[in-house]
């Protein structure tokens, strides 16, 4: 199995935005839906389609471990359909730490990129991560992701504080 090493950044964000920031007008529509029990199948299409080329490895589960961590009552998923197809997803976890909402997975699917669809996303993310008034909301990202999660992160208002060196297996091996 090989290893690799990356760099974990953690950021927090105490209050969101005023104003949500809105999907593009280019004629497509768009909605951000609440999935109730995802289902498996369809939960591992996801996030296979974004995690494989940056390494995401939390969510490779048996069904039982998968269904623990994904249907549990602080658990939140929301999918974004881009005229009708899945274009991204979020995953909000409000039960790990008290007051604090998780921000677990972000993600816009490699075929919906550079359609100006993170910003808007990030921001259902960021409000649907304070509607139980958490006193902050956090989100990890890591040197294997995206090159533009972390700009993304802090131009959102999320800000960094802290960074761990972490060893993690490569996706597939």
């Amino acid at each position: 199995m090989r290893i690799l090493k990356t760099i974990v950044t953690q950021l927090v964000m105490h209050q969101p935005p005023e104003q949500p920031t809105p999907f593009p007008a280019s004629g497509r529509h768009h909605a951000v839906l609440a999935v109730r029990r995802i289902p498996l199948d369809y939960y591992r299409y996801l996030y296979d389609a974004v995690g494989r080329p940056h390494h995401w490895t939390s969510r490779i589960l048996s069904d039982a471990g998968l269904q623990r961590e994904i249907h549990g009552p602080n658990v939140r998923i929301r999918v974004l359909y881009c005229d009708g197809a899945p274009a991204g997803w979020f995953e909000l976890d409000a039960g790990r730490a008290p007051r604090e909402t998780r921000l677990v997975h972000f993600a816009v699917l490699p075929q919906f990129r550079a359609m100006g669809l993170s910003r808007p996303l990030l921001s259902q993310a960021i409000l649907a991560g304070f509607e139980e008034h958490p006193g902050a909301l956090t989100v990890e990202t890591n040197t294997l992701d995206h090159p533009a999660a972390l700009p993304l992160y802090r131009k959102m208002g999320f800000r960094p504080v802290s960074t761990r060196e972490v060893s993690t297996p490569a996706y597939g091996d």
